[in-house]
């Protein structure tokens, strides 16, 4: 690796030993039906400089304070070593990507820790034999907060989340927020390691909008410590044992942004779905850069395609659009029907320099190259453990199907996923911009 990439990419990415769950999390309530200041769930930076179980009650102000005095240095973190599932991903690839040379200061890419193959959409070699036609290559991988918040809602038998209900149609179990762990392992493997792909000159402060369980943001905390992080989410599934310059916040990124200052990297991730009004997103994400500063959207598209047309007229691909169907029907569009218009979106929001790169999830197994077929096995286990809580949301919600019809429906689309026959893939697109700098001619 380039001595000079070493600013830029900071310490290994890989998941730090800070991760751990904490289920005891003490916060405010948040008023269900109006839009208050984000509610913090992991706050206050630590004197030591380890991670340390960090104070959970905090306002607004106190925010405001503590951004308006962080000058002083912030600790530097513990370079934590490349867990075995990242190196088993890694010893998987059949080709890999060198890191290359930094040719001038305007080249400000993240290179990986490690070398390692990306997942670019291309044409794929697949098996052809009589033992790949069906099996499946998986099994599961994988002070109280507030009543308002962990009241979460049942429905079907699942749970989702209580804060600003049926805004996003996610699950919010215990075996969902393991699924969850699992992607980002997923995205790491299929982008080379890397956490974004946007030229950031200069980490200052950074966004994570739907933070999930929070690992992209702890990761991004740990490479780059000078750097303030802020992830959102409508749940409250975030560790509370995180790196002192990150903070968790309850909050809606639909409603008015009250960010204090603006950010220099603002990262979302699988969003689709999730907003009625995107481009009112992404002039609030324009609006709260800094000059100079990128927006990011690391999302997927659906429904599935194929090089050889085995995904038509299959139930899985029937999933996709009906899927897509029920969340237009909801007013929260998905897959596809947005992550394509983001280029356009970003541009009428006065975004520049705006690039797409094109990544791809198997469905399975099927394809013969051992980095693919691995990258298969990961997504197949991904897909199939969330199927349920996608399907019941959307399909009940937007389309008014029966629980039992839904049960018969994931049944069959679950077959399809195990069949090697179809060989299908999610379009996994990566779309960054940059909002220009003052007097700036485009």
């Amino acid at each position: 690796m380039d001595p000079e990439s070493k600013d830029v990419a900071g310490p290994p990415t890989d998941a730090p030993a800070s991760t751990t769950r904490d289920d005891a999390i003490s916060t405010e309530t948040v008023p269900k039906d109006s839009h208050v200041s984000p509610t913090t769930i992991a706050s206050e930076r630590p004197s030591a400089p380890a991670a340390t179980q960090q104070p959970l009650l905090e306002t607004p102000e106190a925010l405001r304070q503590d951004e308006d005095g962080h000058a002083e240095s912030t600790p530097k973190q513990t370079r934590v070593e490349p867990s075995s599932l990242d190196a088993s991903l890694v010893a998987a690839a059949s080709a890999v990507e060198t890191p290359r040379d930094r040719p001038d200061d305007t080249d400000y890419i993240q290179h990986p820790v490690q070398a390692a193959q990306l997942a670019e959409e291309q044409e794929l070699e697949f098996e052809d034999d009589a033992d790949s036609a069906l099996g499946s290559d998986t099994e599961s991988a994988t002070t109280t907060l507030s009543e308002s918040i962990y009241n979460y809602r049942r429905e079907h038998g699942r749970t989702y989340h209580a804060y600003k209900d049926g805004r996003c149609q996610a699950d919010s179990t215990k075996r969902e927020a393991d699924r969850l762990d699992l992607q980002h392992h997923l995205f790491r493997l299929t982008f080379g390691n890397r956490l974004y792909f946007s030229p950031v000159k200069e980490l200052k402060h950074a966004l994570d909008i739907g933070a999930g369980t929070g690992l992209w943001a702890v990761e991004l905390a740990d490479a780059h410590p000078e750097c303030e992080v802020i992830g959102i989410d409508l749940s409250p599934g975030q560790p509370t044992l995180v790196p002192p310059n990150l903070k968790f916040l309850i909050d809606d990124a639909e409603d008015v942004w009250i960010y204090s200052q603006p950010f220099t990297f603002i990262h979302a991730r699988l969003m689709a779905g999730c907003f009625a009004d995107w481009p009112n997103f992404f002039r609030q994400a324009h609006q709260n850069l800094e000059p100079g500063g990128w927006l990011e959207m690391q999302d997927y598209g659906l429904p599935v395609k194929s090089v050889d047309n085995t995904h038509l007229s299959t139930d899985v691909h029937r999933w996709g659009e009906l899927l897509c169907a029920a969340a237009r029907n909801l007013g929260r569009p998905m897959g596809s029907d947005v992550s394509e218009s983001y280029k356009e979106w970003m541009r009428e929001a006065g975004f520049v320099d705006i690039q797409t790169k094109m990544f791809m999830w198997p469905i399975n197994s099927w394809p013969k190259d051992p980095y693919w077929k691995e990258l298969g096995r990961w997504n197949q286990v991904n897909i199939l453990e969330g199927l349920e809580g996608f399907c019941l949301a959307l399909l009940t919600r937007g389309l008014g199907w029966r629980k039992e019809e839904v049960d018969v429906f994931v049944g069959r689309v679950g077959r399809d996923l195990r069949d090697r026959r179809i060989h299908a893939y999610f379009p996994m697109p990566v779309t960054f911009g940059r909002k220009r700098w003052p007097g700036e001619m485009v």
